[in-house]
């Protein structure tokens, strides 16, 4: 399948609508490609978008930090400003307890249920897709389905202070309309799938340049997904790859705390996925030769990555 790019510039983002033309059918199809700005600490984003695949590329290069871009659904009925003050303000309050060492890690369960509003017990904020960290001046995107509704974009990786970037003011409402984008689910000739102690990649040359990957996650003993998150790092002498896999934790008093040990190039983290059935799609574009890895969020004591060369 080739790829033909065809810009179109809208206020004040740029819209990408990408050609795609089937070999072997002859059929053209467009892509909806929307291009995310951000700079620290905001995004630059349409407001509004049509419904189905829908390809978010995040652009960091105005920025100095490592950001992501995780997209959650609103509850009907729930307002942005409410997601904000009322779900949000109790992940930044349940943060800086654990921080200040007010409770254990094994407490966050319970006070979260304490802090988070009554309407999130009925009808949950919904995790679509998450991640996809990426280092400063780089560029990278994912592909997501997403229907009808009202959504964040969110970036929940924290500055030098242990502040959530959203609280600085990285977060934006995104209104799916019922309108169609009529673009086609992506069809990447190279794989990734996570096993529990593996991740295989299938169909990839690595070299330097634009990929587009799928990524499958294999199945546990009780059904569920093994993994939900790969990314890729570039590697360097110092890289501690056990240190990046503890950084990549949330949880951790220094998780996702810029700045990062490790130059991320992109990948993703699915919630909507259907394990050992559906795709997750993203793209990154390797710039140059050298060390590599893809690894994957896990416990400590479990830790999963696979190093590769790029070569000149």
């Amino acid at each position: 399948m080739t790829f033909l790019s065809h810009i179109i510039k809208l206020s004040p983002v740029t819209v990408f609508l990408i050609l795609l033309i089937s070999a072997c059918s002859g059929d053209h199809k467009e892509a909806y490609v929307v291009e995310v700005m951000a700079f620290d600490y905001a995004f630059n984003a349409p407001q509004e978008v049509p419904s189905g695949w829908i390809t978010f590329e995040l652009n960091n290069e105005m920025a100095h930090e490592i950001h992501e871009i995780s997209i959650a659904k609103i509850p009907e009925g729930i307002s942005y400003a409410q997601y904000l003050s009322e779900y949000v303000g109790a992940w930044e309050i349940l943060l800086q307890n654990f921080q200040d060492g007010e409770i254990e890690r094994s407490e966050l369960g319970e006070r979260a249920q304490e802090l988070l509003p009554e309407w999130e017990h009925e009808n949950s904020v919904e995790y679509i897709n998450a991640r996809g960290l990426l280092a400063a001046g780089r560029t990278a995107s994912k592909t997501i389905y997403l229907e009808p509704g009202n959504y964040a974009l969110d970036c929940w990786v924290k500055n030098e202070d242990g502040i959530i970037h959203i609280s600085a003011g990285m977060t934006r409402p995104l209104r799916v309309t019922e309108e169609p984008a009529n673009s086609p689910e992506p069809t990447p000739e190279a794989s990734i799938t996570l096993y529990e102690d593996d991740i295989t990649v299938e169909n990839w040359e690595p070299q330097t340049g634009h990929h587009q990957f799928a990524m499958f996650m294999d199945i546990d003993e009780e059904g569920n997904a093994v993994y939900n998150n790969v990314h890729l790092i570039r590697v360097e002498e110092e890289t501690d790859l056990h240190e990046v896999n503890n950084w990549m934790d949330w949880y951790s008093i220094g998780g996702l705390r810029a700045p990062a040990p490790a130059d991320f190039l992109g990948g993703t983290s699915t919630y909507d996925a259907e394990p050992g059935e559906d795709a997750t799609y993203f793209s990154l574009t390797i710039t140059e030769p050298g060390e590599y890895a893809w690894i994957v969020n896990t416990r400590p004591d479990n830790p999963l990555w696979k190093t590769f060369s790029v070569d000149e």
